[in-house]
């Protein structure tokens, strides 16, 4: 027993975990993105999206102290809403899965074009993407095994120059570029600079919720998971706010043209080398981050079919004792969304079917209470977070594009029928 309870996550396992769920591309890549959108409000884009994460990051953590088991918002969805909603919740964190994987290797991708132009051409783009996605879908289905390696790869090479970034840089802010102190911003609803710059922004804190998925991995995980949410996502707003203040007082204007932010504002103190380092360190998270995507997204569909709830082809082990069909499908189905849409694109969509599942969680707070579940971690001040992070999140909602709402939709035609010819029949069985 005593063997079993070491070999789980304590509080620091899980909160650097954490770290390493959510500090990616997102703040590699997309202060740019949110400068060239708002300017200086960029700033204000960071503390919404803070507060938006945090509040949800209370959400799940007063969920998970409910329940110890994996699954995290499929869990939650099902034993609020019913079945279906639990079904399609399961849905989309394979969807999720897919999307995240793709907008990944696009973001290798485009820091590889800081180097390398070629990479972000047009035609060699794809080129590049088709060969990726064949790569570790082989490697994949190969049953290729060096998790704890790569986890540890991937939090060095992330964290280390991106601490040195802050506290160098720091040292070199220009005082002008923060002037007026007060931007001018258009606030529209439904086609704000502000609203877009926001849903974009968010693929940067996203994350937090894949902690609660492995919940029977960790000590006491209705105590330690909850506090270990909380404190990530107080360190990650604070350490992308530092960030952005940094990027924009080394870059000023220049930070809405540049496609790789961080490499051009360390070029901006140390050169060609500084620019050269931190794209290298750049490339080695985001590949890192990539390839462990490969192995994470497959196993969302694998979890649904080895509860019945899809064919079971989807969980049928092949010679190397690997789900093919999943690998093989969920593969296809990410170079296919890769080669459609660029960087930005796949991390709106990405951030797009999170909130679904965002939603969907804060909502099954509220479920719960009413129902007078026993929860460990009760969020303060009653229903007032959970009420706002869904009305936060809806508002985030209402920024999307036309065509990442197409794809929403068909991901839950697609789950809706899959429901119904299969799944419902499963679950009326048990």
């Amino acid at each position: 027993m005593d063997d079993l309870k070491s070999s789980k996550l304590g509080f620091w396992s899980i909160f650097f975990l954490g770290i390493n769920s959510i500090i990616g591309s997102g703040i590699f890549l997309l202060p740019n993105k949110a400068y060239a959108d708002v300017g200086l409000a960029s700033l204000i884009v960071i503390l919404i999206n803070a507060v938006l994460a945090l509040f949800l990051a209370l959400c799940f953590a007063e969920t998970a102290s409910i329940f110890d088991k994996n699954g995290s918002s499929f869990v939650y969805a099902k034993e609020a809403y019913g079945n279906f909603i639990g079904f399609e919740i399961g849905i989309f964190a394979w969807f999720i899965g897919i999307v995240s994987w793709s907008a990944e290797i696009q973001g290798f991708l485009t820091a590889l074009g800081g180097i390398y132009p070629i990479a972000i051409d047009p035609y060699y783009n794809k080129i590049f993407v088709i060969a990726i996605g064949i790569f570790l879908g082989v490697l994949n289905y190969l049953g290729v095994k060096f998790s704890k390696i790569l986890n540890n790869l991937i939090t060095v090479s992330k964290l280390l120059p991106l601490i040195l970034f802050v506290l160098v840089g720091i040292f070199f802010i220009k005082g002008s570029d923060f002037f007026p102190l007060i931007p001018k911003i258009e606030l529209g609803l439904s086609t704000g600079n502000l609203g877009v710059a926001t849903l974009v922004i968010f693929y940067a804190f996203t994350g937090f919720d894949l902690l609660a998925v492995a919940a029977e991995d960790m000590q006491n995980p209705t105590k330690n998971l909850p506090k270990a949410i909380i404190w990530v996502m107080i360190f990650c707003s604070i350490f992308y706010l530092m960030v952005m203040v940094i990027c924009i007082g080394l870059l000023g204007p220049k930070l809405g043209i540049t496609s790789v932010p961080i490499a051009s504002a360390t070029a901006a103190i140390f050169g060609s080398s500084g620019f050269l380092f931190i794209t290298i360190a750049t490339l080695v998270s985001i590949g890192g981050i990539t390839i462990a995507l490969s192995f994470i997204a497959p196993r969302s569909i694998q979890a649904l079919a080895d509860s019945k709830y899809v064919p079971e082809v989807f969980n049928k082990k092949g010679r190397f004792g690997t789900a093919g069909f999943a690998i093989l499908l969920t593969t296809a189905i990410t170079v296919s969304l890769a080669l459609y849409g660029d960087f930005i694109f796949l991390a709106s969509l990405t951030v797009i079917a999170r909130l679904i599942e965002f939603i969907s969680t804060a909502g099954s707070v509220l479920v719960f209470r009413k129902r007078k579940l026993k929860a460990q971690y009760k969020i303060p001040l009653g229903p007032i977070i959970p009420v706002i992070a869904i009305i936060l999140s809806i508002w985030l909602l209402s920024q999307s594009s036309h065509e990442n709402l197409l794809f929403i939709i068909i991901g839950f035609i697609v789950g809706a029928i899959l429901y119904v010819t299969y799944a419902k029949k499963q679950m009326e069985k048990q």
